[in-house]
């Protein structure tokens, strides 16, 4: 299963919750926890990456330099990783602060990833768990995680552990979807979408293509312009036109650098 699925419709969302009570899940055997050390943001964007949060690992670093430039020295105390016995690092958390704090919200559980070969193996939730005890131990009391519709199962596994939607209002088609899609409890009081709204025309037809062109499994995205395809972590990038969702006048670039919006 996919963490993450390109052919819903996309919309932000953002959920909170106070840092009293932490639900406690303990990591399988074979794995433990480790903080970011210097040189560790390669395995950071590999594991972002194998996630499909991004298409490359180049892109993944574009964002690590955006988010954490010139704030590097803060990750030894924030950034968790899991790691093998054998010392790969699988999975990473970071327990973060926001740059302008949300009335009493100060933290930001962000970056939540589990390369696609680890998922499955019970690693989320712990991490999650140790994203918020060690967010705790920095000062905060309540955070925030801002995730999408697209990430519906990192999403769905927040409100299992105690997470609440945040201005609900403001992206209310977008909760309807995830209680479309995931039937969790905590979201009752929200209508049910029609199955069909939560597609996205046009990603859906991008992925009938690139299947059609390439076969499972592959990551890919989609801009105004450019549709991105990391298929076995050979990149392909393509310009297209569409027209009411409708895929047309595909053609393939051989200068990827045309693509950097993606």
């Amino acid at each position: 299963m996919y963490v993450i699925n390109r052919t819903f419709k996309k919309i932000d969302l953002s959920l909170t919750k106070d840092l009293t009570s932490i639900p406690e899940y303990s990591l399988p055997e074979g794995y433990r926890y480790v903080f970011f050390n210097d040189g560790d943001e390669k395995e950071w964007a590999t594991i972002q990456c194998s996630s499909s949060k991004f298409l490359t690992e180049d892109e993944a670093m574009e964002a690590f330099s955006k988010s954490y430039g010139d704030k590097y020295d803060e990750l030894k105390n924030s950034c968790i990783f899991i790691e093998t016995n054998e010392g790969e690092k699988v999975a990473t958390i970071n327990a973060f602060h926001l740059n302008e704090p949300e009335n009493d919200i100060t933290g930001d559980l962000e970056y939540l990833a589990v390369k696609k070969e680890y998922q499955g193996k019970g690693l989320s939730k712990p991490l999650i768990s140790k994203g918020l005890e060690t967010m705790r131990k920095l000062g905060h009391n309540k955070t925030m995680v801002n995730t999408d519709t697209t990430e519906w199962l990192a999403t769905n596994i927040c409100l299992n552990m105690g997470f609440k939607p945040y201005k609900l209002e403001d992206s209310y088609f977008g909760w309807k979807m995830i209680k479309t899609i995931t039937h969790n409890p905590v979201l009752t009081q929200v209508e049910n979408a029609n199955i069909n709204d939560t597609y996205d025309p046009l990603c859906v037809n991008v992925y009938k293509y690139l299947k059609y062109l390439h076969g499972e499994p592959f990551n890919f995205k989609v801009t105004d312009n450019y549709i991105g395809i990391n298929k076995d972590n050979i990149i392909h990038f393509y310009e297209y036109k569409n027209t009411n969702g409708k895929l047309e006048e595909v053609n393939e670039l051989e200068d990827s650098n045309k693509a950097k919006s993606l």
